[in-house]
């Protein structure tokens, strides 16, 4: 199989799962500069989620880039390639929220459609499509526009519906808001939610917001996909991996506050005025993040994010409660993403 992605949060988890689940040798396509910084960014990921190492004898680094034309492979490199997989799990994406469509376009639009070329170059190749829940209409009404990136991912996903149509075997899988895994509190420290978080936590308060958030840690995340992409009776389906009762705003904030940090809600522009006080301690692109993602990537109360979802794949989400946010500031603390208290 060929997995993209690997070397970043959800995708890192998904490479464990997969190993775990199959007993597949797993190519991962790696920005690098050589196959040896290949391994070792890859081995890195592994460490992070205790898996023994061992088991990179079963991974095969494809040094690459999804902006390129045959991700930077000669013809017959893309060839072999396409020969030697069974099955494509698309991961990768520059995720940025704050960039245009035209930047993110070729690694996230064109890297598609060089995927798909892939999954055809020799044969038809199953295609596992991870998008995201910020391209469903509820969620792009939700603020006053679009996203680039979420834009980039809608148009993607209309790559592999094309795709289908044409006989291709395809699923498109759609996670939320991406939370600390249950069991150890781990973080994607890029994330623009963590980065509203620990900026919120160094504010000591945070934005009285009534929206809800569709969401999923990314242990539940990474093992709904691999279960559902292991069932062919959900060939060819689009599925919300996420869990089936959103997440208020205020609900996670308040599991903080339950875990033992003082985060009272305030509103939004008191909020930012705060994080504006801590001067260097909060980038100016968190501030900006934050202000766009608030608006465009949480839904407001009412509007409709229901779908198929990933309790389909008999899987049932972890419970939030304060020992699980308690491991998440744990992790934040241990990894010094949070100030020395």
């Amino acid at each position: 199989m060929l997995l993209t992605g690997a070397t970043g949060f959800l995708g890192g988890f998904l490479l464990a799962d997969l190993l775990d689940a199959t007993d597949a040798r797993i190519h991962c396509l790696v920005r690098a500069e050589s196959a040896g910084e290949a391994r070792e960014r890859l081995a890195g990921q592994l460490r992070a989620r205790n898996v023994p190492e061992h088991h990179m004898s079963r991974i095969d680094v494809v040094p690459g880039s999804l902006a390129k034309p045959r991700f930077g492979l000669s013809d017959e490199e893309f060839s072999d390639l396409s020969r030697g997989i069974d099955v494509i799990y698309h991961c990768g994406a520059w995720v940025n929220l704050l960039a245009s469509y035209p930047i993110l376009r070729g690694c996230n639009v064109s890297g598609t459609l060089e995927i798909l070329r892939l999954a055809t170059r020799t044969r038809r190749i199953p295609v596992h499509y991870i998008s995201t829940m910020g391209v469903i209409p509820a969620a792009r009404e939700a603020g006053t526009g679009v996203s680039g990136y979420c834009a980039t991912k809608w148009v993607a996903e209309q790559l592999v519906a094309q795709a289908a149509d044409r006989g291709s075997p395809t699923m498109v899988h759609r996670p939320g808001v991406i939370l600390a895994d249950s069991r150890t509190g781990l973080v994607g420290k890029s994330d623009w939610f963590v980065h509203l978080t620990t900026a919120s936590i160094r504010a000591g308060c945070a934005p009285d917001h009534p929206g809800l958030l569709p969401v999923g840690t990314v242990d539940f995340t990474s093992r709904a996909i691999v279960e559902l992409s292991l069932s062919r009776r959900a060939r060819g389906q689009v599925f919300h991996v996420i869990d089936p009762e959103p997440l208020p705003f205020r609900s996670y904030f308040q599991g903080f506050a339950d875990a033992g940090v003082d985060l009272p809600l305030v509103p939004f522009d008191t909020w930012l005025e705060r994080l504006r006080d801590l001067g260097d301690e909060v980038p100016r692109s968190t501030l900006r993040l934050a202000c766009e993602t608030l608006r465009q990537m949480i839904p407001a109360p009412g509007q409709d994010t229901a779908g198929p979802a990933a309790a389909s794949a008999h899987r049932t989400p972890p419970v939030l409660d304060s020992d699980y946010f308690r491991r998440m500031l744990a992790f934040l603390n241990r990894d010094a993403v949070l100030p020395a208290q």
